[in-house]
């Protein structure tokens, strides 16, 4: 079984290492339109297993499973749309900003896969979906067919909070459809419930982030965390992607600096040998 720090936990860890590196080299000396396609079929089957894993579950109660429910959820949905815009867009830029972060922390920290069998389709699935956010963007951006561009940094926060909105607005089709219950929850408790349903930040950090959760909640005004409704009879309350504001400043603005200042460079030094 798969747990963090087990020889299992780091041989998962060194496949996409491999799956990258092998196929940068098989790529690298391709025509663009092989590179492109290749890509784009990889991205297109990450697609089609979150899907596919219905066959598996059979369960209308874990339909919820195949929608737009976390971060990497909304990646996997979104990314392949990116893809068709074939005009550089800042969209590609944001692509590869939370590929690399999503797809990242899915691989460091694989919750669904924590305590199951190296080999079963769900674990087999759940590496495969987040490598490919990981790889994708990467391998776009090593290739030289989609770098990040420093000059959109600021974009960055914005399109976080865009994602955030479609969790939310997925979360909120879930509960007051009924397709996702929780016995002695009603659907507006459900929805704003941050234990069950709301992994991704929408309604503020959950308990089991620890350190990392508080810290980023307290990036934020104090007065966005208060329940100015009673919603939650005057408990803590995160005002649903406002509170994310000044926290996904802090935080992108500056990652996404470092992940693609080294494309920057590349892109200058190859534009010096070329003159």
């Amino acid at each position: 079984m798969i747990e963090v720090g087990n020889v299992y936990y780091f041989i998962e860890l060194l496949i996409p290492v491999i799956v990258i590196s092998v196929t940068y080299h098989l790529l690298k000396n391709k025509t663009l339109n092989f590179q492109y396609t290749y890509l784009f079929i990889w991205c297109l089957l990450g697609f089609i297993l979150h899907f596919a894993k219905q066959l598996v579950y059979q369960d209308i109660s874990q339909l919820s499973k195949s929608t737009a429910e976390n971060i990497c959820a909304v990646s996997t949905l979104v990314f392949p749309f990116i893809m068709m815009i074939k005009k550089k867009n800042v969209l590609h830029d944001f692509m590869f900003l939370i590929g690399l972060v999503g797809g990242g922390a899915g691989l460091l920290y694989p919750t669904e896969a924590l305590g199951e069998s190296l080999f079963t389709f769900e674990t087999i699935r759940f590496y495969f979906c987040h490598m490919s956010l990981l790889a994708i963007p990467l391998l776009l951006a090593l290739l030289n067919i989609r770098e990040p561009d420093l000059k959109k940094w600021w974009v960055m926060p914005l399109l976080f909070l865009a994602y955030e909105t479609i969790i939310m607005l997925n979360t909120a089709l879930l509960t007051f459809t009924g397709l996702a219950t929780r016995e002695g929850f009603t659907p507006l408790q459900l929805f704003i419930d941050r234990q069950y349903l709301n992994n991704s930040f929408v309604f503020g950090p959950t308990p089991d982030m620890g350190i990392v959760g508080e810290t980023i909640g307290n990036m934020t005004f104090p007065f966005m965390k208060t329940d100015i409704f009673n919603l939650t009879n005057g408990d803590e309350f995160y005002w649903p992607i406002i509170w994310l504001l000044i926290p996904s400043y802090i935080i992108f603005v500056p990652l996404y600096t470092v992940l693609a200042l080294p494309f920057r460079k590349k892109h200058e030094v190859m534009s010096l040998e070329f003159v």
